[in-house]
């Protein structure tokens, strides 16, 4: 806990912020009483108008260092065409994480409304199946012999399904697995630069499926941070195609 209170303390929101509010608390106090102050009886500040002058200029110099540069770049970012397409995109990986956090609260509340007051969340460890697309994660699951409910919309999802198509949550009295898309483990393979400098944000078009897995994994990451469970994550289980691994 007092690892992440010294880490805030020490970002550069939390320093800006501070900085902000310093020189808010000093204008204030400038505003009130800056007409007491005198050098050699002469009260230099006693105008208002001379005080409201400073402070306005201090507030200008402000404005420039921490917000001028961040303004220009959005404006003239607006109009982009790249900006836009980054619009689609993230639209369009946030539609797919609403369908994901809510089969992550389905399987849940089924959990917790089939098994009542035997069940504690806290208590138990979260674990993430990886592996490779096709790889047997979901078989892993289906015929691992846990005993997981599931209500009817995802009952034919578990029977019917082949590869995980989102982040499908199993949740038994012992632990809870997380299962994942495997082209979430292998999502460099939809990137293929040209080269050594090249970024998937060159070209979006190219790199689309890249940039939107790549959000959505870290979208759904960030959520987990939100400790459902005994931990935000207790194991990892790497699921390995055997045929490919041997060859």
């Amino acid at each position: 806990m007092f690892k992440k209170i010294f880490d805030f303390v020490k970002s550069r929101l939390f320093i800006t912020a501070f900085l902000l509010c310093c020189i808010f608390l000093l204008s204030i106090l400038f505003w009130f009483w800056g007409s007491l102050v005198a050098f050699n009886d002469i009260y230099i500040f006693s105008s208002s108008f001379l005080r409201f002058s400073i402070i306005l200029i201090i507030w200008l110099i402000v404005f420039l260092f921490f917000l001028l540069k961040p303004i220009i770049n959005f404006i003239s970012s607006l109009k982009s065409e790249k900006r836009l397409k980054f619009k689609v995109l993230k639209k369009e990986a946030d539609e797919f994480i609403y369908k994901s956090k809510r089969n992550f609260f389905l399987s849940l509340k089924d959990a917790k409304e089939t098994w009542k007051n035997d069940l504690k969340t806290k208590n138990l460890p979260l674990i993430i199946i990886i592996g490779n697309e096709g790889a047997g994660k979901s078989t892993f699951i289906n015929y691992s012999d846990i005993e997981y409910p599931l209500s009817d919309s995802l009952e034919s999802y578990k029977k019917f399904h082949k590869s995980t198509r989102n982040f499908a949550l199993y949740v038994s009295k012992k632990g809870a697995l997380l299962d994942t898309e495997g082209n979430y483990f292998s999502q460099e393979e939809f990137f293929k630069p040209t080269s050594s400098d090249e970024i998937p944000e060159d070209d979006i078009d190219k790199n689309r499926d890249f940039l939107i897995k790549k959000n959505i994994w870290k979208k759904f990451l960030t959520f987990l941070n939100k400790n459902f469970f005994h931990s935000k994550l207790n194991g990892i289980i790497l699921v390995v195609d055997t045929v490919i691994f041997l060859n």
